[in-house]
């Protein structure tokens, strides 16, 4: 649906919504009371009024925004972007998310490190909410090693958005780099984790990856036991459609967008073992 669209159905809502709260008391109480009533309680029409006006100045100042994501133009919206948060000192951090995802979109690894080093001399706290698409951005770049350093301060800070998943982050860039046992205990904690394609993903490591390179047979024995636990749990509550909703809701996310090989070949071990298990 396009954005004008719903910028305008949303207004029509909120005036019928207003409309009818102002024309109740007159059909429940008759013109005489319900005149009455607004006499005494004239500040609700203000309030709405307020949430009107506050609503469309929200739409109004992020119009550009709104349009150019709509059309996927990723380089304009960076363009806008920079200018908002370098230029106008305009900080935000919706707009300094959306300015790295663009920057992801675009492949533009010499505008994420630019954004971060504003950050980090000017708002830190917004580095550190934000600090997993930075991260992630190493990542791409197959630099384990520096992903690694640069999520560590992090993965037990506070006000750190999608901590669960940036402790994955942070465990699957030490496997990457063959340290498996250490990266084990945060794999094993993610498998248990409510969001459904954390635990698949970290349940498919331990089995495929971590568990194999593990020297203690015991260790070993009970990573797959905990694997296999949460793949049987997620077999009981999805199935292949449901499965694949999940995932696309996922991929909301730029961070998780980036791991899509990895959910794949995760989505075929969930699957795939079912099958065989019918057919035996």
């Amino acid at each position: 649906m396009k954005f004008r669209t719903i910028y305008i159905l949303f207004n029509v809502v909120v005036v019928v919504s207003f409309l009818f709260v102002f024309f109740l008391p007159f059909f429940l109480l008759g013109p005489e009371y319900s005149l009455s009533f607004w006499k005494s309680n004239w500040y609700l029409a203000l309030v709405f009024l307020a949430v009107i006006v506050a609503l469309n100045l929200f739409f109004l100042a992020n119009w550009k925004v709104f349009t150019l994501v709509e059309r996927e133009d990723w380089s304009s919206l960076s363009l806008h972007l920079v200018d908002r948060i370098f230029s106008k000192k305009r900080y935000g951090s919706r707009h300094v998310a959306l300015l790295v995802n663009a920057c992801l979109l675009q492949s533009d690894v010499e505008g994420i490190s630019r954004l971060e080093a504003e950050l980090a001399a000017h708002k830190p706290l917004l580095l550190r909410r934000n600090a997993i698409l930075f991260g992630v951005a190493r990542l791409l770049l197959n630099q384990s090693a520096e992903a690694e350093a640069f999520f560590k301060p992090w993965i037990d800070a506070k006000g750190v958005e999608a901590r669960d998943w940036l402790r994955f982050d942070y465990a699957f860039a030490i496997a990457l780099q063959r340290r498996f046992e250490e990266a084990a205990p945060y794999l094993r904690e993610a498998s248990a984790s409510k969001d459904a394609v954390l635990s698949l993903l970290s349940s498919y490591l331990l089995a495929s990856l971590i568990s194999s390179s593990i020297s203690s047979e015991t260790e070993k024995s009970q990573l797959r036991a905990r694997a296999e636990a949460s793949r049987t749990a997620l077999r009981k509550k999805f199935s292949l459609q449901r499965w694949n909703a999940e995932v696309e809701r996922a991929k909301g996310e730029i961070h998780i967008v980036v791991l899509t090989k990895l959910i794949d070949d995760a989505g075929r071990w969930l699957f795939e073992t079912a099958e065989t298990s019918v057919s035996k």
